[in-house]
């Protein structure tokens, strides 16, 4: 069964889907880890935890921590070791303030990179496809993993023509265009596209580096997507472009010998990189937090948003408007569904008693606190607008 891009679970559960677009092997599970592994610094002090929400994640995850702990333990690890996903895979979280019954879940679709661009010889399970699109074009967000190692290792005539197949930059941007098409026809709903450089310690000097190239890599990626930026600013104006460089070890950095070999699956060349580790080899990701800011900005927006609706009803508007509104908005009928269920409960149940309300009510106003929280933290100094 497909997953929602929003899917409203219970009065105080909100469904929030990020659409995930990019090649194989770019890192998908590993963004997943650091955005985890850094929560309990980015949410010290608050009564909040962000955690897997099923047993699938959560192995997920370990998996890859596991093997991320190793590679620094052994003090090098090579970037074309990386095993690339086999089938759809649905991560699912949970922003959470230990207060039962009331989170954010959130859910990243990842989907094997191949999918983009099928072969002749291989087909593409087009039932599994179509649900994944789907799930994108219903996601608010749509998050573009890139390798920064094959943008910032392109030196030669032969590397520039091979990265953009290697990134699958054209495929990226057809998807981003019918995401930003379907934002077009929702444009009361927010709209957040973050293009994240992946394995970036090597090029930026401000969490253990050496070596400062950060502006060189926002112009390649700048130059490189260019076209993902157009297509969705033509089609919706109103989204959010943000660059979000991850480090997502730190401790690491481009060492031994960086070479560009012929790929046997399509004839084309494909990048071999060995990342050596930094002393004192302790795991240090840097960029996760503005990731996180961001999206609860997003999820800010759109509670103040229909926050207006409200005040809009209020004041006169029709219940036939207020229905079509309803179903014009899936996702903003799903916040809705978040901050007013209570009244959706009692007109279900005419068994909850006001006192019950007035607890639920009280703990989503606890939540919303956290939220906006985080989304009023400001970003660091790597975060750029597009």
């Amino acid at each position: 069964m497909a997953e929602d891009g929003a899917l409203s679970e219970s009065p105080g559960q909100l469904g929030f889907g990020i659409g995930v677009v990019g090649p194989s092997r770019v890192g998908k599970t590993s963004l997943i880890v650091s955005i985890i592994a850094d929560a309990p610094r980015v949410l010290a002090g608050m009564p909040a935890s962000l955690r897997a929400r099923d047993p699938w994640t959560e192995g997920a995850v370990m998996r890859r921590r596991n093997e991320l702990d190793g590679s620094v333990k052994a003090g090098s690890f090579e970037r074309k070791a990386l095993r690339g996903t086999e089938k759809e895979a649905y991560y699912k979280l949970a922003l959470e303030t230990g207060i039962a019954g009331v989170s954010v879940d959130l859910t990243l679709l990842d989907f094997p990179g191949w999918w983009l661009s099928p072969g002749a010889d291989i087909r593409r399970p087009e039932e599994n496809w179509r649900e994944c699109r789907e799930f994108m074009a219903q996601s608010t967000v749509l998050l573009v993993p890139v390798d920064a190692t094959v943008l910032m290792c392109s030196t030669e005539a032969d590397h520039h023509r091979a990265a953009p197949e290697l990134l699958k930059i054209a495929q990226v941007e057809a998807v981003a265009e019918e995401w930003a098409t379907e934002r077009q026809y929702a444009d009361e709903e927010p709209a957040l596209l973050l293009l994240v450089p992946m394995k970036c310690e090597s090029y930026f000097a401000d969490n253990g580096g050496s070596v400062d190239r950060s502006d060189e890599l926002f112009e390649a990626v700048s130059k490189s997507y260019s076209r993902v930026r157009d297509v969705v600013r033509m089609n919706a104006p109103h989204a959010q472009i943000l660059y979000c460089p991850l480090d997502t070890l730190g401790c690491v950095e481009l060492g031994g010998e960086t070479a560009w070999v012929p790929d046997r699956e399509d004839g084309g060349l494909q990048l071999s990189a060995e990342f050596v580790v930094r002393p004192p080899a302790e795991i240090s990701v840097e960029g996760a937090e503005d990731i996180l800011i961001a999206l609860c900005r997003n999820l800010a927006e759109a509670r103040r948003a229909v926050q207006q609706e409200f005040a809009n009803e209020a004041e006169g508007t029709s219940a036939e408007a207020a229905e079509a509104a309803a179903r014009r908005y899936g996702f903003m009928t799903n916040v809705r569904m978040w901050l007013d269920g209570t009244r959706a409960g009692l007109k279900a149940d005419q068994a909850i008693t006001a006192a019950r309300a007035k607890r639920i009510q009280r703990k989503l106003e606890h939540f919303e606190h956290m939220v906006d929280e985080l989304a009023a933290r400001p970003m660091g100094p790597r975060i750029r607008e597009m």
